[in-house]
């Protein structure tokens, strides 16, 4: 059986080269908030659902979602734009209640099954990716992280248990064809070096006990762009994987007054640091995540960054996953439809909450701390403070924004409001559907 292989710098596929080009799926197995509209962490939006409707209502909410999210219409129209790969984040509690680890929980598995089984009828290839661990590997809402701090650098038990997890995964799908590997963790932050390569070297010699085929793909620390401690291990199905958001970390690359091409210099200097790791682990170094957000400008401007972004990844032979596939008319391809009542209920939201608004409100807290007691604070203490004071700001948002109006949505309105996620019910962005078959197929007639 064929799987994907690593020769030197490159992926091979049954003897010969081959490019990966897709999307991240997005907010299906791991909620992100701005991705939904809904403020706070997962578990924490999770646990609206329970106040307002129970138990049994928000299981049944939220299993509904899952299903719908991701289906066989959704793989066609990925296939229709020339589309060979994506990423699968996922929340560990999907397979470890915190309370019951004994032994894991069946729906992750169940899951994961469906998902293989569409990736072999349509001939995708799929990277599964750890968003979420126990104690959170970043500081931020996308690793279900409630209180602003990476717990997971702290306690070697935690790390442990996804290692072991990790194992369980590779062990049920160690011959699964369209599985190109595993992501062991997204986006570490504020890690411990040697910790990262303990939890990395203990992960890999663990996944390969039962699993020899498939690629191990690790990430760097500073949100994946930071691979200045990582070890070289003796594996050669590995992988690195680095994401670049160059507007998140430099916003002067949205002044309008720049000129396109200066900017696209300036994208291209970043991304140059970040490929050259593929020369200092001499092993291939993809694009994990990269894209741009309704936050970014008018659409046409959008398109422009992603287009520009999109060839400068090509022209350095950097096969690359954007995200995402799919949310609530942020940054995706699909979509629900505006009329919908999801996006209603996001439209809603969104007079009181969306994560600009978050991060000004902590902003200003921080101003103030700094204004009347602590006029010594550092650019540094600032950045790790402002995830502490918005984990603050989700208790806020989850009672007083989230809740109050789930409370107005009667329970069977609620129990529906999933099925807007389904492909029939979605629309999609035609500009950018347009700019992604147009410059796949033509990458795919050029080699």
């Amino acid at each position: 059986m064929d799987y994907i292989g690593i020769e030197g710098k490159h992926f091979k596929y049954a003897g010969h080269s081959i490019r990966l080009r897709g999307f991240g799926i997005g907010t299906w197995l791991n909620l992100e908030h701005f991705m939904i509209g809904f403020p706070a962490s997962e578990q924490m939006i999770k646990g609206a659902f329970q106040k307002a409707y129970g138990f049994d209502a928000e299981k049944e909410f939220f299993d509904t979602y899952y299903m719908e999210f991701f289906k066989e219409e959704d793989f066609q129209l990925l296939k229709e734009c020339g589309v060979n790969f994506i990423r699968i984040p996922f929340n560990y509690r999907l397979f470890i209640d915190d309370n019951q680890t004994a032994e894991y929980q069946k729906e992750g598995f169940a899951y994961f099954d469906r998902l293989f089984a569409l990736c072999k009828k349509f001939e995708i290839f799929a990277l599964i990716d750890l968003h979420t661990t126990p104690g959170a590997q970043n500081p931020d809402w996308h690793s279900d992280n409630s209180n602003g701090v990476p717990l997971f650098w702290e306690y070697q038990i935690l790390r442990r248990q996804m290692t072991q997890l990790w194992r369980a995964i590779a062990s049920r799908y160690s011959e699964e064809p369209y599985l190109m590997g595993y992501d062991l963790l997204n986006e570490p932050a504020m890690t411990k070096w040697p910790a990262l390569n303990e939890f990395y070297e203990e992960t890999i010699a663990a996944i390969r006990e039962v699993d020899r085929n498939h690629v191990i793909v690790l990430e760097g620390d500073q949100f994946s762009m930071d691979f200045s401690g990582l070890k070289h291990f003796d594996d050669k199905q590995i992988a690195l994987s680095f994401h670049y958001y160059p507007t998140v970390w430099h916003p002067d690359l949205l002044d309008r007054r720049m000129d396109r091409e200066e900017r696209r210099r300036k994208i291209a200097e970043g991304l140059e640091i970040l490929v050259d790791i593929r020369n200092q682990f001499d092993c291939p170094a993809f694009c994990g995540e990269y894209g741009y957000g309704a936050d970014c400008g008018e659409p046409e401007y959008t398109l422009e960054l992603l287009k520009d972004t999109m060839e400068l990844m090509e022209e350095r032979e950097v096969d690359w996953l954007l995200w995402c596939y799919k949310d609530a008319h942020f940054m995706s391809l699909v979509s629900p439809k505006y009329s919908s009542g999801w996006m209603k209920l996001v439209q809603n939201i969104q007079s009181e909450w969306t994560q600009d608004i978050e991060k000004e409100q902590a902003a200003y807290i921080l101003d103030l701390i700094a204004e009347k007691w602590f006029p010594q604070i550092t650019e540094k203490e600032r950045y790790r403070l402002q995830f502490r004071l918005r984990a603050c700001l989700y208790i806020l948002q989850q009672e007083h924004i989230l809740l109050p109006r789930l409370r107005q949505i009667a329970i069977q309105e609620m129990l529906e409001m999933p099925l807007d996620f389904s492909f029939k019910n979605c629309e999609i962005y035609p500009e950018m559907r347009d700019l992604i078959e147009n410059t796949l197929f033509s990458f795919y007639q050029d080699e």
